[in-house]
């Protein structure tokens, strides 16, 4: 059995947190270890299973270049030079992607976004991000890579429901839930006190937070923000040597259309925090870039300056933390689709106030959506139905009392041709409608809420 030593990463509380998968997974010095040399040692390599050859050999009029063989038929779909789609990408994705995606994760934090701590300065306070393929893939993999089957993390009752199929399904992990909101604000009385109970019985802490939230919209105010890290902040500093792992699903992040809510991630209030709080930033293409069909996320981890001692130490512990990383995807997904990251390489490469500038098109178009659903709603004030506080993302959540959810979205389908999405849990306590607005004009906002108004008003 081959083993390697990770002499930095398990001193650190990381180590500790680890799942049995966490600490026994590591990248041997295997293909990509030669392939690597070979790349930068040799004028000949027979290493990677790469078909090869020169494109004047199989394309007419092609270049003596030495490439991955393709299909001609390729070049009449996709503009880049086929060797930028048809390679591997590598396991961690494409270097210049890892390097930009860093860059906008910095980028993002030192813009104020209503944060407690104003901008923030993230630059060598993180590792290099991870590219897999997806927020799904990113949140199986942290979540594996920290608890075991059997084990518990903790979310809010109101989740993506997909959680419930990656971690329980998947993964065989429990979902400890509590309210999400106390007052209209997030619930973080509830939350520690499931952190209390699950840390007495596993010894470590893993925490999901999705800000702005799907299904519900809800992003925190700066207080809540300070609320969160503080009491994050005392529970570490009272449970000595029990790791808070805190994954920070950021699908959503800067979709926020209101100001007295934070529009950045909570996860730049995380990093550096306390030496046994391990935050882990999961962002994506999808919503971020409007690219929903690529596939691409990434996993960032935020360091904290007691993991080390000094620059030699401190980039062993990327280092290592890379490998098992990089383990993960290689043994999973493998590596993510080189295309999209190419694509991503230049978008991100063309700057990053383009992309914001880019996006504000789209922005100023949901936000507008978001506003009129609220208002209508609030001014047609439908009897038996109720609002989640929300303040971003794609969705509202509105919560139904009296008629069961799914009769009342059976209904409003048979009846008034309206779809939404009824999420029904008895045991938790839910039973309401997800308002996806993101996907409804402007203009037929107003329709949408007044038949949500009349399919009630049937039904009681």
């Amino acid at each position: 059995m081959i083993y390697m030593e990770f002499k930095i990463l398990s001193k650190t509380p990381i180590y500790k947190a680890f799942s049995r998968l966490g600490k026994r997974i590591f990248q041997p010095n295997g293909i990509f270890y030669w392939a690597g040399r070979a790349k930068k040692e040799s004028d000949l390599s027979g290493t990677v299973g790469t078909a090869m050859g020169l494109e004047s050999e199989f394309v007419e009029n092609g270049r003596d270049e030495f490439l991955p063989f393709y299909l001609e038929q390729v070049k009449d779909y996709i503009k880049l030079p086929p060797e930028k789609f048809v390679a591997y990408a590598p396991m961690t994705g494409l270097p210049k992607l890892r390097s930009l995606w860093k860059d906008w994760v910095i980028y993002k934090a030192k813009k104020d976004g209503n944060m407690p701590s104003g901008s923030v300065n993230l630059s060598g306070k993180l590792t290099n991000p991870i590219i897999c393929n997806g927020i799904t893939n990113a949140i199986f993999l942290t979540t594996r890579y920290f608890l075991d089957e059997g084990e518990s993390i903790i979310s809010p009752e109101k989740r993506w429901g997909n959680y419930n199929s990656i971690i329980t399904r998947q993964n065989g992990i429990t979902i400890e839930s509590f309210k999400f909101f106390k007052d209209k604000e997030y619930n973080v009385e509830g939350m520690l006190k499931l952190m209390k109970q699950v840390a007495e019985k596993q010894g470590k802490v893993v925490l999901i937070l999705n800000f702005p939230n799907n299904p519900t919209g809800y992003c925190p105010k700066p207080d809540e923000v300070k609320k969160i890290t503080t009491s994050l902040t005392k529970f570490c500093e009272e449970n000595s040597e029990v790791p808070v792992v805190v994954l920070c699903d950021d699908a959503y992040e800067g979709y926020v259309y209101t100001d007295e809510r934070v529009s950045q991630s909570i996860f730049n209030e995380l990093v550096n925090l306390h030496p046994y709080l391990i935050p882990l930033k999961l962002d994506g293409s999808s919503k971020e870039m409007l690219m929903y069909g690529a596939r691409v996320a990434a996993i960032t981890l935020g360091l904290h300056s007691a993991w080390y001692e000094n620059k030699e130490e401190k980039k062993i512990l990327i280092e290592e933390w890379e490998n098992k990383t990089k383990a993960l995807i290689r043994s999973t997904i493998s590596n993510c689709s080189r295309y999209n990251q190419e694509v991503l390489v230049d978008i991100l490469s063309n700057g990053l106030d383009k992309l914001i500038e880019s996006r504000k098109k789209v922005f100023d178009i949901l936000k507008a959506r978001y506003d009129k659903t609220i208002k209508t709603f609030h001014d047609l004030n439908p009897p038996n139905l109720s609002l989640d506080p929300a303040g971003g993302g794609f969705f509202v959540f509105i919560n139904v009392d009296g008629v069961k959810a799914d009769t009342l979205a059976d209904h409003l389908l048979k009846k008034y041709k309206l779809g939404t999405i009824a999420i029904v849990d008895e045991e938790e306590g839910i039973n309401g409608l997800r308002v996806a607005y993101c996907s409804i004009p402007e203009e037929k906002v107003d329709e949408c809420i007044s038949r949500i108004d009349k399919g009630i008003r049937d039904l009681i």
